[in-house]
């Protein structure tokens, strides 16, 4: 099913407000504790908010979509970023440990089954679990859904992809003119140096690349986004370890994998332009899944657009009562 949706400027979106958190830490392995954090209704349907980056941290604003009167929200910084200790650290930190760790999440509060939401990588990851353990989800709500294949890597650091978009600000990204293989190793450099000084510049430049292909118009997070050091060097040096080994699955896996999850209720909200995650890729996947797709006109990859907050919100109020029904059997 496919919708588009121009975005609007004569309405204002009224998101949920979310109090009262519950936050601890849940022991992984290898030396790992995961931040995680509860709200919402501790009866209602489970909803696990999957972030986006690697490397982004939770941010409490991805639970306003849900009503927290219907839905038990669960929020959780991944290995290494956020307020996950420790943090940086690339050893036991790849794909198939963070679905392991959503794994133990679940386990730890007693959950038989859940929906996942995510953006991004965030969407990624809920596609992989998905996938993996079809039988604990209850449903997917994703947005600017990333597929993590080789090609969508080249778009976002090749000189043939995103950069003929904007090639002004690829110069500053990649003033060496080096081909995507050889920048990768550049970054790599950078960010195993002793200088400080040019590692968090060049996580600095990373992350400036990463928002004019998310969000084209600067914003007061997005600027906020860049002087946070840590969580500069926490996106930058993640996606780059995660990115650098194809994110450490399979080229094009999630779409040879669809088989998996064709049976389960999946909403994918997707802005047209779409830079990081450009449109073609979730609108294939959708039609094998024969999901719903809501393509939202004049949005592109970041979610701080009223279009992409409304979207979302009715989203998530439409996929409760498909949610609802199936955990309920689910408990018996």
């Amino acid at each position: 099913m496919l919708h588009a949706q121009a975005e609007g400027t004569t309405f204002m979106v009224t998101l949920y407000e979310i109090t009262d958190a519950k936050s601890y830490h849940i022991p992984v392995g290898q030396g790992h504790q995961l931040h995680v954090e509860e709200y919402g209704n501790p009866q209602g349907v489970p909803v696990l908010v999957c972030h986006g980056g690697p490397g982004a941290g939770a941010n409490v604003l991805d639970c306003r979509y849900f009503n927290p009167q219907k839905y038990r929200i669960i929020l959780f910084s991944q290995r290494g970023c956020g307020l996950s200790t420790p943090q940086l650290h690339t050893e036991f930190n790849q794909t198939s440990y963070l679905l392991n760790d959503i794994e133990i999440i679940r386990k730890t509060l007693g959950i038989k089954a859940w929906l996942l939401s995510g953006c991004s990588w965030g969407a990624t990851l809920a596609l992989l679990y998905a996938i993996a353990t079809p039988e604990k989800v209850l449903g997917l709500l994703l947005r600017g859904t990333f597929l993590a294949r080789k090609q969508d890597l080249q778009w976002l650091y090749g000189r043939q992809g995103g950069a003929m978009l904007f090639p002004d600000y690829y110069q500053h990204f990649n003033p060496s003119h080096l081909s995507y293989l050889d920048l990768m190793d550049a970054y790599a450099t950078d960010f195993n140096s002793d200088n400080e000084l040019q590692k968090l510049k060049s996580a600095k430049a990373w992350c400036e690349w990463e928002l004019v292909l998310s969000g084209l118009h600067p914003t007061h997070n997005s600027q906020y986004f860049i002087c946070d050091t840590q969580r500069a060097l926490n996106v930058a040096i993640l996606e780059h370890h995660y990115f650098l080994n194809n994110c450490f699955i399979e080229d094009n896996y999630i779409l040879n994998q669809v088989g998996a999850i064709a049976h389960l209720p999946i909403h994918f909200i997707h802005g047209r332009h779409d830079f990081v995650a450009p449109l073609a890729g979730v609108y294939e996947l959708a039609q094998a899944l024969n999901a719903r797709l809501d393509i939202l006109n004049d949005v592109g990859h970041s979610s701080e657009n009223h279009s992409y907050a409304e979207a979302m919100r009715s989203a998530a109020d439409l996929l409760y009562c498909k949610a609802k029904s199936s955990y309920l059997k689910i408990l018996g």
